[in-house]
């Protein structure tokens, strides 16, 4: 029998923060469902984790170590649930979060494909919430996605035919793929939102690069038409680069995208809000704490 959700996890030998994102998926309210652990490593002592747990919901899928991308559309090709549900392994669910979407699922239209929750922004290291990031937009999200990554991969679930429509993860993409993904599929469905954070999202030392979530955003101008080719839309990426460039200590780079953006639109129109509730949010400010070495 089919199982009615396929969570999808992509670990890279961070036993023990595996340890902790399974769990959270082994103890949600909700029970229907398969965990695809996708092991990039192909670690034995990953194998043993999965296996130790004797839980037949649990199936260990050993990877070829091709990045996160290939991880995923891995465990999609494999999964057999009617939702998929993503989950990085240093991230973590709270128990009653599958069985909110699905009766939110339950309420919307067919013509809803993803639903995407709030989720808290949780420091390791010191074990705290550093902040929470709740949903902007919801419905037809294509424009908000055009702009900025509104969704956290951790918190989605997905109706597993959306993967027919929109394709799968682009594997080309170093980093970016999961919000390069969201924004195809915003154009095939609408997306549904929960307000309650239900996924604690982990940061913590050597987690990302900045160089390759940089290289990832020229990837996203490059490849979308919608952001290449709209002047509003584009100088509110180059200016979002060009500062992020500047922290990064490459400031005549960050200044020429700065230039380039007002140069497409000296006044920012259209972007003012947008740049303003990007400076205040708390995503930003972990950004510049990263910059800075603070976390």
């Amino acid at each position: 029998m089919r199982p009615k959700v396929s969570v999808i996890i992509p670990t890279y030998n961070r036993d023990a923060l595996l340890r902790r994102a399974m769990e959270s998926v082994l103890n949600q309210t909700f029970d229907d469902f398969e965990v695809l652990v996708v092991d990039g490593a192909k670690s034995d002592s990953t194998k043993e984790l999965v296996r130790s747990y004797g839980d037949g919901r649990l199936r260990y899928i050993p990877q070829k170590g091709k990045g996160i991308a290939n991880a995923r559309n891995l465990g999609v090709k494999k999964a057999r649930g009617e939702f998929i549900a993503f989950l990085d392994d240093d991230d973590a669910w709270r128990p009653h979060k599958l069985e909110v979407q699905l009766e939110l699922f339950r309420n919307l239209g067919e013509q809803y494909g993803l639903v995407y929750t709030a989720f808290t922004y949780y420091y390791l290291d010191r074990e705290r919430v550093l902040g929470s990031k709740r949903p902007i937009a919801g419905g037809y999200v294509y424009p908000h996605l055009l702009k900025d990554n509104i969704t956290g991969t951790s918190t989605i679930m997905v109706r597993r035919e959306c993967f027919k429509r929109a394709g799968i993860f682009r594997e080309d993409f170093v980093t970016c793929e999961d919000w390069d993904m969201w924004l195809r599929m915003s154009r095939m469905c609408l997306f549904g939102t929960i307000e309650e954070p239900l996924v604690a999202y982990s940061i913590h030392s050597g987690q990302f690069s900045f160089g390759k979530y940089l290289e990832g955003r020229y990837k996203m101008i490059e490849v979308h038409g919608d952001i290449k080719h709209d002047p509003r839309i584009l100088s509110y990426h180059l200016l979002q680069i060009g500062l992020l460039e500047m922290f990064g200590g490459r400031k005549g780079l960050g200044a020429q995208n700065m230039l380039r953006a007002f140069s497409l639109n000296p006044l920012m129109k259209g972007n003012l809000y947008d740049i303003m509730r990007a400076m205040t949010d708390v995503r930003t400010k972990i950004y510049i704490m990263k910059f800075l070495g603070r976390l």
